[in-house]
């Protein structure tokens, strides 16, 4: 598969989890998840959370299986004042907005970053 503006081959790795089993469940296809319990995933994580992947498919309904890619290329739309950073060694750690990432307070976060796009919002990341 090629992808990116210069392309080539992206290897991705997707593993199948599951929506949690009670409460509020609205991850839309694209959003960054992290997990919340054993193959359990939710976007709605606390800010400054590991992410784990990108869910694949959407789901509003508790315990549903979901795709989730934890290698490869993903992009994510990203908040914050200061846009992430591409150095080689920063990623990406959930933002308040369910679904979106943001730069990291401290440490480098999960991913590599390798393009942000400030007129987009979104940041493409290395899983």
């Amino acid at each position: 598969m090629a992808f990116g503006d210069i392309g080539g081959v992206v290897t991705e790795l997707v593993i199948t989890c599951k929506t949690p089993d009670s409460g509020s469940v609205n991850i839309a296809k694209g959003d960054a998840v992290s997990l919340a319990g054993p193959y359990t995933v939710c976007n709605d994580a606390d800010a400054e959370s590991p992410v784990l992947g990108e869910a694949l498919a959407g789901s509003t309904a508790n315990g549903a299986a979901i795709p989730v890619k934890v290698r490869g290329v993903s992009v994510f739309d990203y908040e914050g004042e200061t846009p992430p950073t591409v150095n080689g060694l920063a990623g990406i750690v959930a933002a308040e907005s369910s679904g979106k990432v943001k730069a990291p307070a401290s440490g480098n976060g999960a991913g590599i970053n390798l393009k942000v796009d400030t007129v987009a919002g979104q940041v493409h990341v290395l899983l």
